[in-house]
């Protein structure tokens, strides 16, 4: 099985997010880094498939005898879990606060108001905002790529944006509240993603027309894996 190598700007990036520092013993490796692939993941050059390796551990992940086993082996699980935990340590302090929300502020219905604010004073970021919505037993995903996912939003420090999208003309004059999960994902400058715990809505659909946070994502029935 032929070792494929990692392109260029994955071997950046991967080494920015570590700082140089093994993801296995978190030594700090300097020029004694190696781009190691996940055990059985030889073939791939996928980034995700990479963990950066002191010459030291690289050799323990690679020299497990299956057939007289010593001890307890690396498994791909723990190593993306260790290198994630590596990866997030150095990178951390690039991703600011980040406040968003659903606000109607004089909108109505099908019209949705969508706020996101970069509240930190030094670091700009990018980041990706996925919107599902609920109500009865439909389920939709916000068609606008602005809210599905597919858009990176530019937040420059102590910036903010104001949006809006629409949600399905069927919703209106029905009886079933209106749900929504958001997602977003930072972006830090060295291209790393930070994903943040989702944050739920309720509609009142009452006179104020507006949101409420549901922190019960089982409750608004839109769990996702």
């Amino acid at each position: 099985m032929a070792r494929q190598p990692f392109n260029e700007d994955d071997s950046i990036k991967v080494l920015l997010w570590c700082g140089r520092h093994c993801c296995l013993c978190e030594k700090l490796a300097g020029v004694g880094i190696e781009l190691a692939h996940l055990p059985g993941k030889e073939s791939s050059s996928d980034i995700d498939d990479a963990i950066p390796l002191c010459f030291d551990c690289h050799a323990a992940i690679g020299h497990y005898n299956k057939s007289h086993p010593k001890g307890k082996c690396y498994g791909i699980k723990e190593l993306k879990a260790r290198r994630d935990q590596v990866y997030d340590k150095y990178t951390s302090h690039l991703v600011p606060p980040i406040h968003y929300e659903l606000a109607q502020r004089g909108r109505k219905l099908p019209d949705v108001g969508f706020q996101i604010h970069n509240l930190g004073d030094r670091y700009a970021v990018r980041a990706r905002v996925k919107i599902d919505l609920a109500w009865g037993t439909s389920r939709q995903l916000v068609a606008s790529d602005h809210y599905n996912g597919k858009h990176l939003w530019n937040l420059n420090a102590q910036q903010g944006i104001s949006g809006h999208f629409e949600t399905p003309a069927e919703i209106l004059g029905g009886n079933e509240r209106l749900r929504a999960r958001v997602d977003v994902t930072v972006v830090d400058i060295y291209k790393r993603e930070h994903q943040l715990l989702p944050i739920g809505y309720i509609h009142t659909l009452g006179p104020n027309d507006e949101w409420y946070a549901e922190p019960s994502m089982v409750e608004l029935g839109i769990e996702r894996s």
